[in-house]
């Protein structure tokens, strides 16, 4: 069972007694002169001292208990100490994906009233420095970045921490701040609210997700009662820790247990990273897991005969013997080739975690029958944000396993998944309205439809917002539609749409830019540029084609009878996707509403 902690402040001075002089968080960088980049780490001794020197210099701004300070940074120690400094100083922490727009960034800045924005970069500074002067609550902008600021907005981190107090320095001691944090903790309650989590806003505005220590502490809680964490174990974090999954599951969860966090530089150093660090848990999004098996796939494809004849054999094995391990067909295909393959994951993954969208049960089942386990969950910021999870001894694949120990789950007459627990939010910040809509009788409403099976495992089957009643008087799932349809290899991104207004089902499709050029050339199709491929009546012919085979466990009324191909994917520079790859749906239906409603104005 997990330590029971009454505020975050005691979490943290435990998680620092607990590392001691062992490393706590590792990152890769090059030093001034160095040839190449090495792990770095930072000692549970050294957060401490850290955070407490922060923590103390930033009393200087006069930041009163219970306003709000910004962090807008990606994965990297200092975010860590910001957000424990504020903690010890009962400062409302607000995180903000570094992806957002300058519009975007201002307005939770403003929303939150934040008056300390701490940004990881020069560009993220002068971004923010761009609106200072409309933003009236903001007192200062914290650079992790060294680079000098030509503006007294903005303070560099080792300035403040080495340069405006140094007597601080010489006058530390762990006493001095094994009291300082000790005074912090018990002046601090389980209800004090601890951060606000801006939703990524796929449907409008960010809402400002208010969640107390006891909601965090909770969900930390049922997480690790759930799943074994253990000190030896290593985390590889590339999820940004503004994802409420990220933060508490690969930041707030290790650090309960004493295990190793490496963040990794990005998603395109993971598969290099992996190696190197050789973790035993990781935290990924589907998306991930989609990119590794058609790599996987891919290699394969271009080995020579003999060798890609075994592999595709042991795959065929790995399949059918993927629930009987002991079997001596899958020992021998895994001693052939599936040892290779998990060693490009470092060789050490206990389990893989998956959550933040829909995980195919083929995807699932693929990386099991090679020996690699993903557990499958279930959450939303609203919930801290974990609901549900498989688990090591009761796994079911295409399901969201059993509600984590602690958390009530139930289904609603109309199928919408309902639940409540300490990890469940107090409210939307200053939007009492969307509260009222969102927490009925205690119980959280989720917008998801489900269903519970007679094991107990959870099923997310829909959106409620993507459930449509056609003008035929059809019921129609865009979600299943559009699930169906991302199993071809040849599509990657697909949004479909439909209204009580339109009767038939019409989608934009972003195909797989390797796969169309490959099938241009089989069917001897001449092109210059992706545009022309993407118009050409051969290459949609060939799409539309695809698009019957997968559309086939889909009732007529389902099926997508008009469609388009994108010659430039949905991404979250341009806005279509939110920094949890989730597709906006209004934003991509307004931006290409021509296209649209061309579908339904053709005779």
């Amino acid at each position: 069972m997990s330590t029971v902690y009454t505020n975050m402040t005691e979490f943290f001075t435990d998680a620092c007694q607990r590392y001691g002089s062992d490393g706590a968080i590792y990152w890769k960088e090059k030093a001034p002169g160095a040839a190449a980049e090495t792990y770095k780490h930072i000692t549970g001794s050294k957060l401490k001292e850290l955070t407490y020197l922060l923590a103390r210099s930033i009393e200087n701004y006069g930041i009163n208990p219970g306003e709000c300070a910004a962090i807008i940074s990606e994965s990297r120690f200092e975010w860590v100490i910001s957000d424990f400094a504020c903690v010890s100083k009962q400062i409302v922490t607000v995180p903000v994906y570094p992806t957002m727009t300058a519009e975007q960034i201002k307005y939770i800045l403003e929303h939150s009233g934040s008056r300390l924005c701490f940004v990881s970069t020069k560009l993220m500074a002068d971004k923010v420095n761009a609106v200072f002067d409309e933003l009236p609550l903001l007192k200062k902008i914290i650079s992790f970045n060294k680079t000098e600021h030509n503006t007294d907005n903005i303070i560099s981190f080792d300035e403040l921490i080495y340069g405006e107090l140094l007597e601080l320095q010489e006058a530390y001691s762990d006493k001095l701040a094994d009291d300082f944090f000790a005074v912090s903790a018990a002046g601090q309650n389980p209800s004090d609210l601890l951060t606000i989590i801006y939703t990524s806003g796929t449907t409008g505005t960010p809402k400002g997700v208010c969640l107390s220590h006891l909601n965090i502490l909770a969900n930390v809680k049922q997480c690790t009662d759930s799943f074994p964490v253990l000190p030896e174990d290593i985390f590889l974090s590339f999820l940004p820790l503004a994802h409420t999954y990220e933060r508490t599951g690969g930041y707030y969860v290790p650090l309960s247990k004493g295990a190793k966090i490496y963040y990794a530089k990005n998603i395109d150093t993971l598969a290099a990273q992996m190696a190197e660090v050789k973790p035993t848990i990781l935290l990924a999004v589907p998306i991930l897991f989609n990119r590794m098996k058609d790599r996987v796939l891919k290699n394969i494809s271009q080995m020579p005969f003999l060798k890609r004849t075994i592999a595709l054999r042991a795959l065929k094995i790995g399949a059918k013997f993927r629930e009987s391990k002991g079997n001596p067909l899958w020992k021998l295909a895994d001693r052939k080739v599936f040892q290779t393959i998990r060693e490009r994951t470092g060789g050490k993954i206990k389990f893989f975690i998956s959550g933040g969208s829909a995980l195919s049960k083929e995807t699932a089942e693929f990386f099991d029958s090679v020996g690699l386990l993903i557990l499958q969950g279930y959450g939303m910021t609203e919930a801290s944000p974990v609901i549900s999870v498989n688990r090591l001894d009761k796994n079911k694949f295409g399901t969201v396993g059993p509600p984590l120990e602690g958390v009530e789950v139930k289904i609603a007459e109309d199928g919408e998944i309902l639940t409540r627990g300490e990890n469940v939010m107090s409210g939307y910040y200053k939007n009492e309205k969307e509260t009222a809509g969102m927490i009925i009788d205690g119980w959280l409403h989720t917008g998801d439809i489900g269903e519970i099976d007679r094991d107990g495992f959870l099923k997310i089957t829909d959106r409620k917002k993507t459930l449509i009643k056609t003008s035929a008087g059809k019921y129609i799932s865009l979600t299943h539609i559009e699930e169906n349809l991302e199993r071809s290899e040849y599509i990657d991104q697909v949004i479909s749409f439909a209204s009580d207004e339109k009767h038939f089902v019409t989608a934009l499709i972003v195909p797989n830019e390797e796969k169309i050029k490959e099938i241009a050339a089989k069917l001897h199709v001449k092109y210059d540029t992706l545009s022309e491929l993407t118009h050409s009546d051969v290459i949609m012919n060939f799409y539309e084609s695809e698009i019957d085979v997968f559309q086939k466990p889909l009732s007529k009324h389902e099926r997508v009878r008009k469609f388009t191909l994108l010659d430039k994917p949905f991404t979250i520079e341009s806005g279509e996707m939110t920094p949890t790859l989730k597709l906006k749906r209004k934003v991509i239906e307004n931006r290409y509403k021509e296209i649209i409603e061309g579908f339904y104005n053709k005779k």
